[in-house]
């Protein structure tokens, strides 16, 4: 079974943070308190398991203190649910943003086909009054 400090740099490295942010995120001011208690394998106090928990509500405290349970309680992956519907909801905007921009690009190429389809008839028209003017000549 696992010491309460392996379980701290466990959950560290679960949450993606090195010691010194982990320690600033928890409120302390430097990393001196939870390097110790990593390195030196020391138990936490109760103010240090309450920093922790604070900060870090989706930690299974029994399982920082006995090892016991899952790192994480069911609030994590009630944040991960809403996390993804957040993920769906923008990616659902986008995806009309990106329709009415295919819209607007469409209306903006039916413009351009328009007008060239004009300038090539009057080309066509200069090209054959300039034709018979020469044969005229």
């Amino acid at each position: 079974m696992s010491t309460p400090a392996q379980r701290i740099d466990l959950l560290i490295n679960a949450l993606n943070l090195n010691i010194n942010s982990f320690s600033k995120e928890c409120g302390y001011p430097t990393s001196a308190t939870i390097w110790r208690l990593i390195n030196e394998g020391a138990k936490p106090s109760n103010p240090t398991l309450n920093k922790i928990c604070n900060r870090f509500p989706q930690v299974n405290r029994e399982w920082l203190m006995t090892g016991y349970g899952s790192m994480f309680t069911k609030q994590q992956d009630d944040d991960l649910t809403v996390t993804a519907k957040q993920v769906i909801d923008k990616l659902q905007e986008n995806t009309e943003s990106l329709k009415n921009e295919i819209k607007d690009l469409k209306d903006e190429l039916k413009f351009i086909r328009a007008s060239l389809l004009g300038i090539e008839m009057f080309h066509g028209i200069d090209i054959k009054t300039k034709t018979i003017k020469n044969k005229n000549v």
